[in-house]
């Protein structure tokens, strides 16, 4: 792993999160489920880079303050996701990181060795790792050497609209698909897929 690697993790605070899930979940439930997804993402991350190289930028000054707490660099942004992580890819990059990952606080099974091979998986800078979702349209993952706050473009397609800015930068681009990567639960069939899988996995 690159010792000059960071992870930022985009996350809004909890009891705002997962707003399409409201047909399956109440809020509460909801809250539950979003700081459950995150503390396995942010668990993961801090395991495989170390809580110093972690940055999480959210909207809520007290989930800031609690990041922290935990050895990891609260970020508080009250801008869109793409700026918020160009503002976190800023402090990153002022704090000595040559190239991030980001990685969103949705991927119920993501692993070390998941963020291991996007590492793995980095050109010479200038550089790009894009891990799609599943369908191939969203970005579930996403590398950069050396980082670059205007480079974000998540939304719809997002995928092919990294890709594109990798190219009109005039960096390699490489392409990591895994199945801990390629699952995010957004949508009410997200989260039944994600039930399934946890329920087929539980101790009988």
């Amino acid at each position: 792993m690159k010792p000059d690697l960071w992870a930022v993790i985009p996350v809004k605070p909890f009891a705002l999160g997962k707003s399409r899930l409201a047909g399956v979940l109440d809020a509460l439930s909801r809250t539950a489920l979003n700081r459950k997804l995150f503390d396995h993402v942010f668990n993961t991350t801090v395991a495989g880079l170390g809580a110093n190289r972690v940055a999480v930028v959210t909207s809520g000054a007290e989930l800031a303050a609690t990041i922290d707490a935990r050895g990891a660099h609260g970020i508080v942004s009250e801008q869109d996701l793409n700026a918020a992580l160009g503002y976190a890819c800023r402090m990153a990059a002022a704090r000595g990181a040559q190239a991030i990952v980001v990685l969103p606080s949705d991927l119920p099974f993501v692993s070390q060795d998941d963020i291991a091979a996007l590492a793995a998986a980095l050109p010479p800078a200038p550089g790009v790792v894009v891990a799609p979702d599943a369908a191939d349209q969203a970005t579930n993952a996403l590398v950069l050497s050396p980082p670059d706050p205007d480079f974000f473009r998540f939304g719809p397609s997002s995928f092919a609209a990294h890709l594109e800015a990798a190219r009109e930068r005039g960096a390699t681009a490489a392409i990591v698909r895994r199945p801990g990567l390629a699952f995010d639960l957004d949508k009410p069939e997200d989260y039944r897929a994600f039930v399934r899988r946890v329920s087929e996995h539980a101790p009988s």
